[in-house]
């Protein structure tokens, strides 16, 4: 297999990248349309443009907004069944869209500098995980939000993929069916049923999504998952006479999968780190409504009495200094109070009970790491019944999400409870298809990069297809702190996995599973 040097990969995948973190995507679960944002719809036609005219490919757009791209296979693979490669057009809440991305050359592991965000502190010395990037250019945003790696860096290498295979016709290859599918981030299944559907009837036998987050990462299970309710009745506060305060918080943002190597805090765990630290004669906490784009961010309402505002601010200083060079932050003005509730108060307390009652499992995400699941409160939401905490529940074991539904109704006591689930791990249905890791991992060989089996921490939204028989293991992009102000990749990995994917191309024209068999 011929590809041209790694600087020449990279930037055609850096350009790729460019241009889709440009497109706002992020989806919106309180949407009744699919997509859910009209910023998907968008992408996907600067998509099934890019692969009409830079790739010849025979491209079909549905409603939906999804997208596939159809290169016919070459050499050893024209015999074998239809490959996909699939990403996600959403991303996360929060994220915005850059118009340019900033690059680092040769980063020697001290403070990387972000145009608008210079209070974060990113160094190898905060986070030791970031030791592999050392020496490599590194590829970011300004640092005030997400802008997108997940998934628009899977997005770029199969942009980036498709167009080395068009321009190097020897690469070997089974028929290729590029996907990209909206409202992943929102779990919106009925957005791709059809898709899956229309997959299984072209043939399609083994997919892979390009969705991971360590680099060269394969994985074939994910997180069992559901979310508990918890709502705290209205009630009067028991607040002292004094002036109304207006607080924001904002925590450290991460995903669940990195929140113990990134020190994750939600608004919802500082906020009743407050309420412990202050003395009740000084401040009360009378309201709490989580910010609807960021989980980890909240407006706090208080109560301060008169002449204690200086205590105050130290207690709260005191909370939020050790997270600050994590990118949490805090501010505090006087303003009149609209709703003022006790059942903020209750809910704040019940958090960190509920956080130290020692189940015999690892509760908050932030301590929870490799196998361990985590069961985290997330937020606090006013709604017509009272004050909703929201707690968000996964397990690799089924056992182990029911011990852990089972453990927070039993902290919620008489309260209202309601869990919902959401997602179950694939694992087991992909056992029957060992093919799909070797041929990942053949290709890592292949390519000279360091293939790992690794489980998902959090889930990948490949149900639909696994319904209709297709099995679907997910690979690694290569970057850190998803869904956070300080994503980041560099050139080199970029480069990496877009020969680790290529190499994947041209094992599966050998290995694939043959056209109308199932994979081994």
């Amino acid at each position: 297999m011929t590809l041209p040097p790694d600087p020449v990969i990279a930037q055609l995948a850096f350009e790729a990248l460019r241009q889709v973190v440009a497109i706002d995507s992020q989806s919106d679960e309180l949407s009744p349309s699919i997509p859910t944002t009209p910023g998907q719809a968008r992408l996907a036609g600067f998509l099934e443009d890019f692969y009409r005219t830079r790739v010849g490919a025979a491209v079909e757009r549905d409603a939906l907004a999804n997208v596939i791209a159809i290169l016919p296979g070459s050499g050893r693979g024209v015999g074998r069944a239809p490959v996909a490669l699939m990403i996600h057009l959403d991303t996360a809440r929060g994220t915005q869209a850059v118009a340019s991305l900033e690059l680092l050359r040769a980063w020697d592991g001290g403070r990387i500098s972000f145009s608008k965000n210079a209070g974060i502190q990113v160094d190898v010395a905060t986070y030791p995980g970031l030791a592999s990037f050392v020496g490599h250019d590194l590829v970011h945003g300004p640092g005030d939000s997400p802008f997108g790696l997940d998934d628009k860096l899977g997005l770029a290498y199969c942009m980036t993929v498709a167009e080395l295979l068009t321009k190097h016709p020897e690469i070997e290859r089974p028929p290729l069916i590029f996907v990209a599918r909206p409202d992943e981030e929102v779990g919106r299944h009925e957005a791709v049923v059809a898709l899956a559907a229309e997959l299984a009837r072209r043939g399609v036998r083994w997919a892979y999504t390009v969705d991971g987050i360590a680099p060269y990462e394969i994985n074939l299970e994910n997180f069992n998952a559901a979310m508990a309710s918890i709502t705290f009745t209205p009630r009067a506060p028991r607040a002292p006479a004094g002036e109304g305060f207006v607080a924001s918080i904002g925590g450290v943002n991460t995903h669940g999968a990195t929140a113990a190597a990134e020190g994750h805090r939600t608004a919802l765990r500082l906020a009743a780190q407050w309420q412990a630290a202050l003395d009740p004669a000084d401040a009360a906490l009378v309201s709490f409504v989580a910010d609807p784009r960021r989980d980890c961010d909240a407006v706090v309402g208080l109560v301060v009495a008169d002449g204690a505002e200086a205590r105050v601010r130290a207690a709260l200083a005191a909370v939020m200094a050790p997270h600050a060079p994590r990118g949490a932050s805090w501010s505090l003005a006087s303003a009149p109070l609209e709703r003022l509730d006790g059942a903020v108060e209750e809910a704040l307390r019940w958090t960190l009970r509920f956080l130290a009652s020692a189940p015999g499992f690892t509760l908050a995400a932030e301590e929870s790491a490799g196998r361990d699941g985590y069961s985290q409160p997330v937020r606090a939401t006013p709604t017509a019944e009272g004050l909703r905490v929201d707690v968000r529940l996964r397990d690799f074991e089924q056992a182990g999400l029911e011990a852990r539904i089972a453990h927070v109704r039993a902290q919620a006591g008489e309260r209202r409870c309601v869990v919902v689930d959401q997602y179950v791990n694939m694992g087991a249905r992909l056992a029957a298809h060992p093919g799909l890791a070797e041929a990942a991992e053949r290709a890592a060989r292949a390519a000279g990069v360091a293939g790992q089996r690794l489980p998902i921490r959090g889930g990948t939204g490949v149900d639909p297809f696994l319904a209709v028989g297709i099995p679907v293991a997910n690979l690694g992009t290569g970057y850190f702190a998803p869904e956070s102000e300080k994503e980041l990749t560099s050139l080199q990995t970029m480069a990496g996995h877009v020969r680790w994917l290529s190499a994947l191309v041209a094992v599966l024209a050998e290995q694939g599973p043959a056209a109308g068999e199932g994979g081994a």
